[in-house]
Order: C-alpha cells, then structure tokens, then sequence
C-alpha cells in the first residue's frame, strides 16, 4: 500500500497556489511506514519529517490509499528515500502564475516529487501525458480520483482545533 497526504496551508503561498490551480490542497507528499511525511517543502528540499512536523499550519488534508503490491509500494519509497536532498524548484512554482516552463533540472515540487515515484514503481503507466513537474496538487488528486484502487481515509478529528475534516 501507498498513502499520500495532501493538505492545504494557511499561509499566502498556499493560497497563491490554490488560486492558480482551482484545487482544494496546495501540497502533497508520502506517508513512509514508519510514519513520517515526505516530501518537498520551500524549506529544505526533499526531506522525510516527524507527523506533527506542521501542526497548526493547514486547515485541511485528505489521505488516500493507493492499492499496491508489495514490490511497487518498495520500488516507490526507495524512490523518494534516494531523492531526500534535492532541493525545491521554485521555478516550477512561477510557472503555474506564467504559464511558461521554467522548471529548474534536479529540483522538485511536491507533485511533481510524488507524480515521478507512481510512475516509477509503475502506478501510473509511461509516458504520462504532461511532464512531472507541470503536475499540480489538484492535477494528481483528479488523476489519483480516476482510479478505483484509490480509497480515502477518514480521521477522527479535524487538523486544527476548529477547522472541519474534508
């Protein structure tokens, strides 16, 4: 199996994000077997941190399960252990706000870092239709919901004191 958060921050690039992409969540990233949350983050890069690593700065998430063998779920959590490093492409940014391709090489977004680890344990089927890199968190949602080997997980209790769960 495979679990994917997806939250949205509060804060204004999240919004920015939201705004430009029509999505519900501004980032996404692997939740490993130990427990830790995976991704790429503005600060820092590729890292693999604690759960509670940003509590209080999201007003909403959704996990999903992803229905995988044993040997995909491996090849994918060895994919983005051997990425833990590189660093953000905030270029990839700009380009949801232009419209224009400026990824920078060797540098992520959180989608964009999720989106290469599905297709490279073989979730999604190659090539895929657009460059990892110009995958948003909405765009990976809509295809992740596509799926029916996809299933949401519910959790008992909202994010933030006050906010509701989706």
């Amino acid at each position: 199996m495979i679990r994917l958060r997806f939250v949205h921050g509060t804060d204004a690039v999240s919004n920015a994000i939201i705004f430009q992409t029509g999505g519900l969540y501004s980032h996404v990233e692997a939740v490993t077997p130990e427990g830790q949350y995976l991704g790429a983050h503005a600060d820092g890069g590729v890292l693999a941190r604690p759960s509670d690593y940003d509590a209080g700065q999201f007003d909403r998430q959704r996990f999903l399960d992803l229905a995988a063998s044993e040997e995909m779920s491996l090849r994918f959590y060895h994919y983005l252990r051997s990425v833990i490093g590189e660093p953000y492409d905030f270029a990839a940014i700009a380009s949801f706000v232009a419209h224009y391709d400026l990824h920078q090489k060797a540098r992520v977004i959180c989608s964009a870092l999720i989106t290469l680890a599905l297709r490279g344990c073989g979730f999604f089927p190659l090539p895929l239709s657009q460059l990892a890199h110009k995958v948003s968190p909405r765009d990976l949602e809509l295809m992740l919901s596509a799926r029916g080997d996809v299933h949401e997980i519910p959790f008992s209790s909202p994010p933030v004191a006050g906010a509701s769960p989706c």
